[in-house]
C-alpha cells in the first residue's frame, strides 16, 4: 500500500524576504520617531530657554538693595520676550534672602540645587496643575544689612503648551519625510526583489521547456552566485539520473538479447515435442525442455539480482551489521545439495574471529557469496573440492572461494566481470555470464575490492573479496 504523500504548503521566498525587511523597518521608524520628537523638543526648549534666561537677567539687573531694603523693578522687557506667545501664562517671583516673597506669585519656589555662582538654572516643573518650564538664579546684592544673607532668588516660569505644539509640528514634518522615505524604500525593495528573482523565473521557464529526455546540465551563466550551489546540485542529480537511465537501457538491451536465445530454444523444443508420438522420445524432449526452463529461470533471477546490485538504484542504502562468518557458513550449507549432486566436497573455513562489516546490506552480501560458491560448484569437475573461507586482516574482512575447475586465464580476468560475458569452451553451458558481474557490483557498492587468482598449486580459481570492517 503506497502512502498518500501530499506536498506541504508552499511559501513565497519574495514574501518571506519582505516580511523579514518591513517589520524591522517599522520598528526602526518608531525608534527614530521617538528620537526625532525628543530632539525637536530639546531644540524648542533651547530656543525658548534663551527668552526665559533673558527675562531672569533683566529682572536681576533691576534688583538692588539699599540699607537692608531690597528694591525690585520688573522691567517691561522681561515680559516683552513672551508677547508672541500670548496663549502661555507667565509666572514670576523674587524671594528675599530671608525667604519672604518680595513680588510675584506665591508658592513659586526655585529648585533646591540652585547654584551659588549666579548661573541660571532651568528645569521642568509643575505649578497650579500645569506643566511649566522654570528658570531661576541667585543674585548677590552685597548689602551687609540684609537679614538671612545677601542674595535674592529670581524665578521665572512659563507654561509649555507652545513648546509642545511647536515640537509636535516639527516632529510631524520629520515623520512625513520619514514615511515618504520608507514608502520609497519599500518600492525599491519590491523592485529589487523582482529584479533579483527574475533570473530564477527565467531558469524555471528554461527547465519547463526542456524535453522529457533532456538530461543535459542546466546552464549557470545568468543566475546569481547564491543559486550556483543549487544549480550544481541539480546538475549532479541529473548526471546520476542520466547514468541510471543509461545503465537501465544497457541492461534492458542486454537482457532482451540474452533472453531471446533461451526463448527460441524453448519454442523449438516445445514444437519438436508436439510432433513426437513415441513416449520415450517425448520424455527426452520434456526433460530437455525442463532443463531449458530451469536455465531460463536462473537467468531471470540473476538479471533481477543484477538490477538490485546496481549502486545507482539506491537499494544498497539499507544497511546493518553483518556477521560474515555466520552468513558464509549459512550460504554454504544451503548449497551443499548442489555440491553433493556433482560429487563435490564443499568445505568452509571459519576465520579466527568474528568478522563484521558495518552498514552492510545483508541480502546483497548473501547474494554475492551465493554467486561465488554457485559459480565454483558449476564450473568445477566432479569429485573435486570447493572451499569457502573468511578471514580478517589489517582492518579488512576477506571472503575467498577456491575451486579446482578450469580457472580463468589472466587475459580474460577483466573481461569476465562484464555482463553476459562467457569464455568459450569453459564450464557449464547453463551459465549466464552474470555471476561475477553481480559479485563486483555488490563488492564495489560496499567499498570493497575483488581479485581473481590461481587456485592452490596453480589449479582452479581463487576469488578474493576484501571488505572494510567497521566503516563505510
Amino acid at each position: 500500500m503506497s502512502a498518500d504523500v501530499r506536498p506541504g504548503p508552499r511559501y513565497s521566498l519574495r514574501r518571506r524576504v519582505v516580511w523579514w525587511l518591513l517589520p524591522p523597518l517599522f520598528v526602526m521608524l518608531g525608534v527614530n520617531a521617538w528620537l526625532s520628537y525628543r530632539g525637536a523638543l530639546e531644540a524648542v526648549n533651547r530656543a525658548y530657554d534663551r527668552s526665559l534666561t533673558a527675562s531672569i537677567k533683566a529682572v536681576a539687573e533691576q534688583t538692588h538693595s539699599v540699607a537692608g531694603e531690597v528694591h525690585v523693578n520688573i522691567p517691561y522687557s522681561a515680559f516683552e520676550m513672551f508677547e508672541d506667545k500670548a496663549q502661555e501664562r507667565i509666572y514670576y517671583a523674587v524671594i528675599a534672602p530671608s525667604g519672604a516673597l518680595l513680588t510675584g506669585y506665591p508658592e513659586l519656589l526655585p529648585p533646591a540645587d540652585l547654584p551659588e555662582s549666579g548661573e541660571v538654572l532651568i528645569v521642568d516643573g509643575h505649578y497650579r496643575g500645569e506643566d511649566i518650564r522654570l528658570g531661576a538664579m541667585r543674585k548677590r546684592l552685597y548689602d551687609p544689612a540684609l537679614v538671612g544673607g545677601d542674595a535674592v532668588q529670581i524665578v521665572f516660569a512659563e507654561t509649555t503648551g507652545s513648546r509642545t505644539a511647536l515640537a509636535r509640528d516639527l516632529f510631524l514634518d520629520s515623520l512625513h519625510r520619514q514615511l515618504l522615505l520608507l514608502g520609497v524604500g519599500a518600492l525599491l525593495i519590491v523592485f529589487a526583489l523582482g529584479s533579483a528573482f527574475r533570473p530564477l523565473l527565467e531558469l524555471r521557464e528554461t527547465i519547463r521547456q526542456r524535453g522529457d529526455e533532456d538530461l543535459t546540465p542546466v546552464p549557470a551563466d545568468n543566475v546569481p552566485s547564491e543559486v550556483g550551489p543549487l544549480i550544481d546540485a541539480i546538475n549532479h542529480h541529473t548526471e546520476r539520473l542520466s547514468a541510471m537511465l543509461a545503465a537501465r537501457r544497457r541492461f534492458l538491451a542486454d537482457a532482451a538479447h540474452q533472453i531471446r536465445t533461451p526463448l527460441a530454444v524453448l519454442t523449438t523444443q516445445a514444437e519438436y515435442g508436439l510432433r513426437q508420438h513415441e513416449p520415450e522420445e517425448m520424455l527426452r524432449t520434456f526433460a530437455s525442455l525442463l532443463r531449458s526452463i530451469r536455465a531460463t529461470r536462473r537467468l531471470a533471477n540473476q538479471m533481477l539480482s543484477m538490477s538490485h546490485a546496481e549502486a545507482v538504484n539506491g537499494l544498497m542504502d539499507d544497511r546493518e551489521p553483518v556477521d560474515l562468518n555466520a552468513m558464509v557458513k549459512d550460504v554454504a550449507m544451503e548449497l551443499v545439495p548442489l555440491a553433493l549432486k556433482k560429487g563435490i566436497d564443499l568445505a568452509f573455513e571459519e576465520g579466527p574471529q568474528v568478522a563484521v562489516v558495518r552498514h552492510g546490506n545483508a541480502a546483497m552480501l548473501r547474494e554475492m557469496v551465493a554467486n561465488l560458491i554457485d559459480n565454483a560448484i558449476r564450473y568445477s569437475p566432479a569429485e573435486s573440492q570447493v572451499t569457502a573461507a573468511v578471514a580478517a586482516w589489517q582492518g579488512d574482512a576477506i571472503i575467498s572461494v577456491t575451486d579446482q575447475g578450469p580457472g580463468i586465464p589472466e587475459a580474460e580476468r577483466e573481461n569476465v566481470f562484464r555482463r553476459f560475458y562467457r569464455i568459450l569452451g569453459h564450464g557449464d553451458i547453463d551459465g549466464s555470464g552474470l555471476g561475477l558481474a553481480i559479485v563486483r557490483e555488490i563488492c564495489l557498492a560496499h567499498g570493497g575490492t575483488i581479485t581473481l587468482k590461481d587456485g592452490e598449486g596453480g589449479r582452479g580459481l581463487c576469488v578474493e573479496v576484501e571488505l572494510p570492517l567497521g566503516r563505510e
